[in-house]
């Protein structure tokens, strides 16, 4: 007997299986009598051959990550545009994947306009590539077909993908003068160790006599670094000892939760990782509350919008906790790693029944929040490394000119 692969909604949750059936219709008819609301029911025989036709179209995984947000970003805003002013969505998406520079994308928007031209939804065909675009643009993109505006939806992923990306842009542009301070301070200090200090020492050694301590440790340090043996050993085993806790934070969760924790609770930094995710997590429940998706689902959605562990768990405890019948502002509120004010906003929102604006003040809110965070995060760093920088450089100058200000004195 044929297989078919279904998927839907159940209970509030996204569910997807296999079922045994005559034909499409039995399936369908089978499938609904187990109470689930259905988004698609495939052949298992069809989409095998599918994959088979198409195989040489789809990009591997690897090149499917080499797609940047930007590219996705254009596209949807391309693609909103062309379909507010009433041209189909298939040939818009086949006119876009042409203009596309990436050909990783190519390829995705090519198998994209074969599966709708072959029948599925539009959303169907995006949740192919859900690495790609990711479950907050397929269920907004499901939200407009099932609505019949399609259009609005397309303008409501725009706004959310450039929420995004500036929330990426504000956090790289806090750290990055920073970094490039720290690199260029390390780089400095490293020639004056290796090729500068090395020329006072001959000279020092020329003239003999006792040389006061701050020299004798640059002296030191000098010498330990310029050794392959020594310095370069001590490097490669530093670099080799963050890439293997870097990966070991990346396969243990424990240590990654621990390590998450520890961000959290960083001044400054902390602020800047609640308050992106927040503003991200209260722009998706906006978004997708306006969609018309039950609220299990969407906090599950908006979960998936932040790495950190702590705040993941914080939202696992508010979804698990609406099993309960209890306001969501209270559950907001029980969590330690979510502020007060977000709560509180939550409860504003429960009171007059609009939900959907209230967490667009949320998002709008934590995204103000984390501008003036980065702003400050900027204002403090810059001068730290600017005085670290100069402090360091001027100790081992001043170091080194100390034997000759003293021969100066002693000859005066």
């Amino acid at each position: 007997m044929p297989k078919f692969i279904w998927k839907g909604i159940k209970s509030g949750a996204y569910k997807e299986g296999t079922i045994e059936a005559k034909n499409e219709h039995e399936a369908t008819y089978l499938i609904r009598k187990n109470h689930v609301i259905i988004y698609s029911v495939e052949s298992l025989d069809k989409q095998k051959r599918t994959k088979n036709i198409f195989a040489n179209l789809l990009p591997n995984e690897e090149s499917e990550k080499n797609i940047k947000p930007k590219d996705v970003l254009v596209f949807t805003k391309k693609l909103a545009t062309m379909v507010k002013a009433g041209l189909p969505v298939v040939d818009t998406i086949s006119l876009l994947g042409e203009q596309m520079e990436s050909k990783a994308f190519k390829k995705v928007l090519k198998q994209i306009h074969l599966d709708i031209e072959s029948g599925n939804s539009v959303s169907v065909s995006f949740s192919k590539y859900n690495k790609l675009f990711g479950n907050i643009y397929v269920n907004l993109v499901k939200a407009g077909e099932s609505s019949g505006k399609l259009d609005i939806f397309l303008a409501k992923l725009v706004v959310s993908l450039e929420k995004t990306a500036q929330i990426r842009a504000n956090i790289k542009s806090a750290l990055l003068y920073p970094v490039i301070l720290l690199v260029v301070s390390l780089a400095v200090i490293s020639i004056m160790l290796i090729y500068v200090v090395p020329i006072f020492v001959e000279l020092f050694s020329s003239v003999g006599g006792e040389l006061p301590a701050l020299t004798q440790i640059i002296m030191s340090a000098s010498d330990y670094v310029s050794d392959p043996m020594r310095g370069g050993v001590t490097f490669v085993a530093i670099v080799v000892a963050l890439y293997a806790l870097r990966k070991q934070i990346q396969t243990n969760y424990n240590l990654r939760k621990k390590y998450h924790s520890m961000l959290l609770k960083m001044p400054l930094v902390g602020d800047l990782i609640i308050k992106s995710g927040l503003s991200k997590i209260g722009m998706i429940l906006g978004n997708l509350s306006a969609a018309g998706v039950p609220l299990i689902e969407a906090l599950e959605i908006a979960t998936t919008s932040t790495d950190n562990i702590p705040i993941t768990e914080a939202m696992n405890n508010v979804k698990l906790g609406v099993f309960s019948g209890s306001p969501l502002s209270e559950l907001f509120d029980k969590e330690k790693t979510i502020p007060s004010t977000f709560a509180q906003m939550t409860k504003v929102g429960e009171e007059t029944g609009n939900m959907e604006e209230m967490f667009e003040s949320i998002s709008g809110y934590y995204q103000e929040e984390l501008d003036n965070s980065v702003e400050r995060l900027t204002a403090m760093l810059e001068p730290i490394m600017i005085v670290f920088m100069g402090g360091t450089i001027g100790f081992i100058i001043v170091a080194m000119y100390l034997p000759i200000f003293q021969m100066g004195q002693m000859v005066g």
